[in-house]
């Protein structure tokens, strides 16, 4: 049975649920936005900028977990980093609760359903037109993670139909104006199944096709987080990928991340982009 308790999370309001011995913090005064997940006597796994150190004009990048949209044929486009500080609605579920977050610019509405049963937390992301006119794009779901000296990431490929299996794998050079990536990052490796990251120095970034749409963080201190979603194979996804990672420069986070296929959004429809968490011990 999951607990739920109101509280202040470093100067944020928000709950905290806890199921099993594992505990999460959503926020909704700003977000909305997962700002701590980790067993209940262990350190988080996600990374937290309590410093504020992290912005980009108004924008500020917080940490934890967010919802961001991709855009056809432009996925980091300016828009995108429209703020996200503005308080929330809150609603509460029978095994979580649901945070919403003001209407963009874009007459976008977004939305973080949050459910836990049997040791899976679902994370339901959901973008909604409430304008008069068409919107396209995708969700986007970033979730920093802070990396120790001995975690390990891994993306599994493979897992495309039996007679024709591929592995896509984009690497982004330069974005952003002054973020870059090097093709021979020997922070990146390959084993039998899967891509394997071990975060060092250096910024890198990582978009993958990944049809088993998982991603996995192994820390010996706070056990193996999964988040996983399901692939599409007849969608269309942001530069023909599902997920991808980033690993910030001075190893200060690794970014897990999912996205949706791009869809038309007619006025008062929906998109809705569903990840399910899991902790393990290591």
């Amino acid at each position: 049975m999951v607990s739920v308790t109101a509280l202040e999370y470093l100067g944020h309001r928000g709950i905290e649920l806890v199921d099993a011995g594992v505990r999460m913090v959503v926020l909704h005064s700003i977000g909305p936005r997962i700002a701590w997940f980790g067993s209940a006597d262990r350190e988080n796994v996600l990374y937290w900028d309590a410093a504020g150190e992290h912005r980009r004009g108004a924008w500020r990048l917080y940490g934890g977990h967010r919802l961001w949209i991709t855009r056809p044929l432009a996925d980091e486009s300016e828009e995108i980093y429209e703020p996200d500080n503005r308080s929330c609605e809150i609603e509460p579920l029978a095994d979580g609760a649901r945070i919403t977050s003001p209407p963009s610019g874009l007459a976008i509405e977004k939305s973080l359903a949050v459910r836990v049963h049997d040791g899976v937390w679902t994370i339901e992301h959901r973008l909604r037109n409430v304008g008069s006119l068409l919107w396209s794009g995708g969700a986007w779901a970033l979730t920093c993670t802070l990396p120790g000296p001995h975690t390990v990431y891994r993306i599994p490929l493979g897992g495309g139909p039996a007679t024709w299996d591929l592995a896509t794998i984009v690497i982004p050079m330069r974005w952003g104006g002054q973020h870059t990536s090097q093709l021979d990052d020997p922070q990146i490796g390959f084993a039998a199944d899967a891509m394997e990251i071990r975060a060092h120095e250096l910024e890198a970034k990582r978009m993958v096709l990944a049809p088993r749409g998982l991603l996995e963080m192994h820390d010996p201190e706070r056990g193996v987080f999964r988040k996983r979603t399901v692939f599409e194979p007849d969608a269309s996804y942001p530069l023909g990928t599902n997920l991808a990672i980033y690993l910030g420069p001075r190893r200060f986070m690794v970014e897990l991340e999912t996205m949706s296929p791009v869809r038309t959004l007619a006025p008062g429809s929906t998109l809705t982009h569903v990840e399910a968490w899991t902790l393990e011990s290591f």
